[in-house]
């Protein structure tokens, strides 16, 4: 069975799926300079000591996954793009919100790294 890797993961999905997900990585990658990329359950993820972040592409969306501690903190800033406690859905033709992501995911480092917080 060949491994695949993230970018393989991103160019396996439509043009505008790869635009979206390397534009949350980039996002992600912001408030988490030092992570590096695996995949986690066959899904792109950021880690640094352990996992930070997971995102995958759906037809209609993309998904990031920090911690449910985030998606709470942050709850009436995501507001409609909560899709569960550790789920937040980015709708494939809207703009991605750059400064909240960038928030999020400087506050899931925070609590990863000063909180002990794990994913999952």
């Amino acid at each position: 069975m060949a491994t695949i890797s993230v970018q393989d993961y991103i160019a396996s999905k439509p043009l505008d799926a790869q635009t979206r997900l390397n534009e949350l990585r980039s996002y992600l990658l912001e408030a988490a300079p030092a992570a590096d990329d695996e995949l986690k359950w066959g899904k792109p993820a950021l880690v640094h000591d352990g996992i930070l972040f997971v995102y995958a592409a759906a037809k209609n969306h993309i998904s990031l996954h920090p911690t449910p501690s985030v998606v709470s903190h942050f709850q009436q800033e995501l507001g409609a793009s909560v899709a569960s406690p550790n789920t937040i859905h980015f709708a494939m033709h809207e703009p991605i919100p750059k400064a909240l992501v960038v928030k999020l995911a400087a506050h899931r480092v925070y609590e990863k790294d000063t909180l002990g917080v794990k994913w999952k």
